[in-house]
């Protein structure tokens, strides 16, 4: 997940340069844009996930003392 996020940072800024310098569209950084956040997003999603996996774990263990 990380590196996912990490790639679309970098696209992201690539972007914003590409847009500042007249060599891409508005569609283009919008995409980018739009590309970074659904990584943040699965990566919040994948650390909520474990976090609840855990909790389930130390539930489950808790039960069978």
């Amino acid at each position: 997940m990380r590196q996912k996020l990490d790639h679309a940072n970098l696209a992201m800024d690539l972007a914003q340069q590409r847009y500042r310098l007249g060599l891409s569209s508005i569609v283009e950084l919008s995409q980018a844009q739009l590309n970074q956040t659904q990584a943040q997003i699965e990566q919040a999603s994948a650390k909520y996930d474990y976090q609840a996996q855990i909790a389930n774990l130390n539930y489950q263990v808790a039960v069978l003392h």
